[in-house]
């Protein structure tokens, strides 16, 4: 077995999951020509090309595919191995997550400190993205997502907590434009919508007997949550937001919330990751911890 092996399955593994040869470069800290020349001694080692190349892209071979699936669960034994032979916590290494901004707003305000409180020792890593990245991944420990579908028959998801949605407006906007007590008045209203890919404006709910929805009129739309609730606060307009997200704007009188004897549904957040959580103390502490916290609603 060669003796860099290890080091060679990394640089492997990163090409893959960034699909180009200059982006692994630029991560591993090296020159492109050393991440070539480390794959071409990968395939020499196997006696198999692993890497399809051409001048746009770069594809996995199908002996590409099963060396990376493997190289991948074994990057994660080692690291897991060595995490635990050099901790003088019980915990210790890094801790890497990747969520949508939405979510790493509900943890920061809200766990995150008080987990590394627990654990001293665990460095974080948080990297937030609306779009949702390819696991499983050397470079990512744990992905949230509202999905629980897996790429990838080696993950594992577990549900984490739900998040409820509210309907709300500013004091400000209802005193100018009213508000009846049917949803369907929506149509009429200047409303703030999120946007990923597409613009969410059906807004789904239920009377408790039937599933309706309404069909809102976009005033402003956005990928950020966070600038939604700014411009609701402003008096901008009626947004659909989760209840964590404005929680302290109820309660100062900022935001009121409109039709609260209807259901709007809510979103269930996964963690998925590699392997079983047992495997990895840090990914069980995590997971155990947030699924203990009473934030979320």
């Amino acid at each position: 077995m060669d003796k860099d092996l290890v080091y060679l399955l990394k640089v492997f593994c990163v090409v893959v999951e960034q699909r180009s040869f200059v982006k692994a470069s630029e991560i591993l800290g090296v020159q492109s020509p050393a991440v070539s020349k480390a794959i071409a001694k990968l395939e020499n080692c196997v006696g198999k090309r692993l890497l399809n190349r051409t001048t746009r892209a770069v594809e996995l071979s199908a002996a590409g595919k099963m060396m990376y699936s493997k190289a991948v669960e074994q990057l994660h034994a080692l690291k897991n191995m060595l995490d635990d032979i050099k901790a003088n916590e019980p915990i210790q290494g890094r801790l890497t997550i990747t969520a949508t901004p939405a979510i790493g707003e509900l943890l920061s305000e809200s766990m995150l400190i008080d987990f590394q409180r627990h654990y001293p020792a665990l460095r974080l890593s948080l990297n937030l993205t609306n779009e949702q990245l390819n696991l499983p991944s050397q470079e990512i420990d744990i992905a949230l997502r509202s999905s629980d579908s897996l790429e990838d028959s080696s993950l594992t998801s577990q549900r984490l907590m739900n998040c409820k949605r509210v309907i709300v407006a500013s004091p400000e906007y209802l005193a100018s434009n009213g508000m009846t007590n049917e949803p369907s008045c929506l149509t009429q209203h200047r409303c703030l919508n999120f946007t990923h890919r597409k613009t969410l404006n059906d807004w789904a709910y239920s009377d408790g007997s039937c599933r309706l929805s309404v069909k809102t009129a976009s005033a402003f739309s956005s990928n950020s949550y966070t600038t939604l609730k700014s411009l609701c606060v402003q008096g901008g307009g009626v947004s659909r937001l989760f209840e964590y997200q404005v929680r302290s704007e109820i309660n100062s009188g900022e935001l009121q919330v409109l039709f609260p004897e209807y259901d709007w549904g809510e979103q269930v957040i996964h963690a998925i990751y590699h392997g079983k959580s047992h495997d990895s103390l840090k990914i069980s502490a995590f997971i155990h911890f947030i699924k203990s916290a009473d934030f979320a609603s």
